[in-house]
């Protein structure tokens, strides 16, 4: 069997992967729409700085921590936030982006006050129960996502998105049985 200490490394390069995937995005969106700063400055401007403090927040989160008390829930808590009002200001024309990030932020806000408003002994008895939750959240806005993208525009991209989500829910709930187990 591994180690604790070697999976607890792999579980937080995939957090930090995870954070950084959702920074590099909004970066690129940030790039895509500074071409029309002139009629959407504070778009371009919040697209940049949420993506810049999401990635160097992944970064120097470890520094960060030992500075910040509750850190991890603070910037769980920010970044859902910042995932939300991107979210409302992209929300333009027929794009699907924004309830992608209504979602993610949703997710985040979530963990930010799990991890704010629990002890360390509550955490670990309500974990197992957070996490089947989540799985089971994945699984309904992946079928909701579905379900709306097949009666209205049939759009490839957002069956994939659908698609991810689902094995993320699927994801979350096999890896909680396995730790129970």
């Amino acid at each position: 069997m591994v180690p604790s200490t070697a999976v607890a490394k792999k579980n937080a390069r995939l957090v930090k992967f995870s954070h950084i995937l959702v920074g590099i995005p909004l970066i690129l969106k940030g790039i895509d729409k500074a071409e029309n700063f002139n009629s959407h400055p504070f778009t371009v401007i919040f697209l940049f700085a949420a993506g810049t403090f999401i990635i160097l927040g992944t970064i120097f989160h470890h520094w960060l921590e030992n500075k910040i008390p509750n850190f991890t829930a603070l910037f769980h808590f920010a970044e859902g936030i910042a995932l939300i009002l991107i979210g409302f200001a992209l929300l333009e024309k027929s794009s699907r982006l924004p309830f992608f990030l209504f979602f993610i932020g949703a997710v985040y806000l979530g963990l930010g006050a799990f991890e704010f408003f629990t002890d360390a002994a509550e955490k670990k008895k309500l974990r197992p129960l957070l996490s089947t939750v989540m799985g089971i959240v994945f699984l309904v806005a992946a079928s909701v996502f579905m379900a709306f993208n097949f009666f209205n525009s049939g759009n490839t991209w957002a069956y994939i998105t659908a698609g991810v989500i689902a094995v993320m829910g699927v994801f979350i709930l096999t890896i909680r049985r396995h730790k129970q187990n």
